[in-house]
């Protein structure tokens, strides 16, 4: 095998409940994470006689793609000869995970181009070296995530769809963690299991989202649009600048994303199944022999 092609989808976090940071720096998180299958990067990998990672608009050294062949390099105590190419379609600083699923996609593709045969336990392990949300794309699907974001427990959510909204503004994690702490703790309601879509909606919300809002007043707009055309639940993605409407049908979502896209013209405005895989294309986990 010369070279493979992968999907790297976006994740929502359908919940997202933030502790104060570690004294590593790192905030513990509890969230519900669920594929964005219908949007998605696509991630080529061909061997090659030395490393390259092209992405328009990122320096190759700054991509988390280059960090997550660090880190296999050193696993395997040799430098793999390899080319990753990524074409981009999910927005980036846009809490919709688009990076870390790209350096997720270059370990799985790297390990299947090289016959690593490492386990999803050991790429795992990798991914959280990577970065926080890069082992959640090991597995996919819908995950419960604490830690980092590296504990994982597969989960089900009933189908829905979600309506992505996003202006162009840019919030880097750590502006909007920053942020977050000098906030008072917000209160919490217990999670319950999610059986229903209305269980689903009643469950979905992000402790991020105040910060977000505070940085980026603009996002308020976007989050009463969707609201306003039906969405049944508006929350943030990640930490932002996504902000998504939860709705029961495609059909919904479309009428939806039609109408936000009129009424903010500068939106970049998208669509996703989540819940039933059978609903949408399919995901990074089917390469591609090229």
């Amino acid at each position: 095998m010369d070279g493979l092609t992968l999907r790297a989808p976006a994740k929502l976090n359908l919940t997202l409940e933030v502790d104060p940071p570690r004294p590593d720096g790192y905030h513990p998180i509890r969230s519900l994470m669920a594929e964005l299958p219908d949007l998605f990067d696509d991630v080529e990998l061909t061997t090659s006689a030395r490393r390259r990672v092209i992405c328009p608009g990122v320096p190759e050294r700054e991509n988390l793609a280059w960090r997550a062949l660090d880190a296999l390099d050193a696993h395997v105590g040799r430098v793999l000869g390899v080319v990753v190419t990524i074409t981009k379609r999910i927005p980036s600083e846009a809490g919709l995970g688009g990076g870390s699923s790209d350096a997720a996609a270059t370990l799985v593709g790297a390990n299947r181009l090289f016959g690593l045969g490492l386990t999803d336990e050991v790429l795992i392990e990798l991914a959280a070296v990577v970065g926080s949300d890069v082992s959640f794309f090991i597995r996919g699907g819908t995950q419960r995530a604490s830690g980092r974001g590296d504990v994982l427990e597969p989960a089900t959510v009933p189908t829905a769809w979600a309506v992505l909204a996003r202006i162009p503004i840019g919030l880097p994690t750590p502006m909007v963690y920053r942020a977050f702490d000098r906030m008072a703790r917000p209160v919490r309601v217990p999670t319950r299991t999610v059986r229903s879509f209305d269980e689903l909606v009643a469950n979905a919300r992000n402790d991020l989202w105040p910060a977000a809002l505070a940085l980026a007043p603009a996002l308020g707009r976007v989050a009463r649009e969707l609201a306003a055309a039906g969405a049944c639940r508006v929350l943030l993605c990640g930490s932002g600048s996504t902000v998504a409407g939860l709705v029961r049908t495609a059909a919904d979502a479309e009428r939806i994303a039609s109408q936000v896209t009129a009424r903010v013209p500068n939106a970049w405005v998208d669509t996703s199944a989540l819940g039933d895989p059978t609903l949408a294309v399919p995901t990074r986990t089917t390469a591609r022999v090229v």
